[in-house]
């Protein structure tokens, strides 16, 4: 009984968080890394006590004039939205996907955004909070 009452505190205690690794460039010494204009690398998120999910991500170029190229991948289909947000923190673009996949292939227009730092975060479902961001200028 005393385990069983231990582990039910613990549970509750339990807040989701994501840990993240990133790269400007490249964190392997191959052609495709060195070549490679963006930002990539991978998080995770605790879906709850037992589970954590890997999110592999990249974007790029790191310096967009126009459009960038956005990609998520995880091993099941899940529910990603992002935004870009500027550096007051208003929201100058949302990406929304029609449906959960579990690789999501986007190319961004970011034409009319103006010259500055940006700042993208990705949500799941209905999450009010960013489970994870970056930056990039422009």
């Amino acid at each position: 009984m005393k385990k069983v009452l231990i582990m039910s505190v613990l549970m509750l205690n339990f807040v989701p968080k994501s840990e993240a690794q990133s790269s400007l460039g490249a964190p392997q010494n191959t052609e495709y890394a060195k070549k490679f204009d963006g930002i990539q690398g991978h998080f995770e998120y605790a879906l709850n006590a037992r589970e954590r999910v890997n999110v592999n991500y990249s974007f790029s170029p790191l310096h967009p004039t126009d459009k960038a190229s956005f990609m998520l991948h995880t091993p099941d289909p899940m529910p990603f939205w992002a935004t870009v947000s500027d550096a007051s923190g208003k929201v100058v673009y949302t990406w929304k996907p029609e449906q959960k996949v579990y690789l999501y292939n986007a190319s961004w227009d970011l034409s009319k955004l103006k010259s500055g730092t940006y700042t993208v975060n990705i949500y799941l479902e209905t999450d009010k909070a960013s489970i994870f961001h970056y930056n990039f200028s422009k």
